[in-house]
């Protein structure tokens, strides 16, 4: 197995793409997991690792046009409440992903409701200054719209 040692994830967590993720990708999962404390699940939806869409389709989980998967989309265990998105957003900007989207409208592995995150290390973008977006009602809006949909807590 090619993946890069990672203390809180196994490979089996990355499905079919384990050999394709990123690097830089599975440290920073593994340094927001240990500053936060608490579980990261990735999505089990086909589309959470990687895509194959092609050259030139920017997505960070175009393995075509990467040649790795720079992004997971995933849910933070307890994180449901308003408070809770924007420290996980904001800690993952601290650390230096450079691709962040928050999801209100998303539902966990479970099948309860829960803020889904996506998570990126695109090369196109600085560490501290990152591409970030949300989803609320299946229409894509602002980070802060996108937090600001949730619950208050």
């Amino acid at each position: 197995m090619a993946m890069i040692y990672a203390q809180h994830f196994s490979a089996e967590e990355f499905r079919d793409w384990a050999d394709d993720m990123s690097p830089r990708l599975v440290t920073m999962l593994d340094v927001l997991r240990f500053k936060l404390g608490s579980p990261i699940e990735i999505s089990l939806s086909e589309y959470a690792l990687g895509r194959n869409l092609g050259l030139g389709a920017l997505s960070e989980h175009n393995v075509d046009h990467w040649g790795e998967v720079l992004a997971v989309d995933c849910f933070i265990s307890g994180v449901y409440n308003r408070a809770q998105a924007e420290a996980v957003a904001h800690e993952a900007e601290g650390i230096g992903f450079t691709g962040i989207g928050v999801y209100s409208d998303t539902r966990n592995n479970q099948g309860q409701e829960q803020v889904m995150f996506h998570l990126g290390v695109r090369p196109n973008e600085l560490m501290g200054s990152p591409a970030t977006w949300g989803r609320v009602d299946h229409d894509y809006t602002s980070l802060m719209a996108a937090i600001q949909s949730i619950k208050a807590g």
